[in-house]
């Protein structure tokens, strides 16, 4: 397994990335999604670790990008329930952007593997 972590929000928050080398059966069985899942683990929505990211990433089926945007979302949509935050025409953009800052930040942590 290999672990990394990643920032944003200005470095005030961060998740960690546990990435694991089995099978999607054996993922799934040990109570996960089939590819990945995210966890929250927040205390306080606006600093410190927010949660964890649990993905695949084997020789045999690599890190795919759409299953990391997948529990991304899943992150941002926890992070906006968690500062009840409603998307409307107004905060769409910074939304995305916030999306955006975590896939980028993400694949950067990634590479560094």
């Amino acid at each position: 397994m290999k672990q990394f972590t990643v920032f944003f929000n200005r470095r005030k928050q961060w998740f960690e990335v546990y990435l694991y080398d089995v099978a999607p059966e054996t993922f799934e069985r040990n109570g996960g999604g089939r590819w990945g899942y995210f966890v929250e683990k927040y205390e306080n929505p606006r600093r410190g670790l927010f949660g964890e990211l649990h993905l695949i990433d084997s020789r045999k089926r690599p890190l795919r990008p759409d299953t990391v945007v997948h529990e991304l979302f899943h992150l941002l949509a926890e992070w906006m329930r968690a500062k009840n935050v409603i998307i409307t025409k107004r905060n769409e953009e910074p939304l995305a952007a916030r999306l955006d800052e975590l896939t980028r930040n993400f694949w950067n942590e990634y590479e560094k593997q």
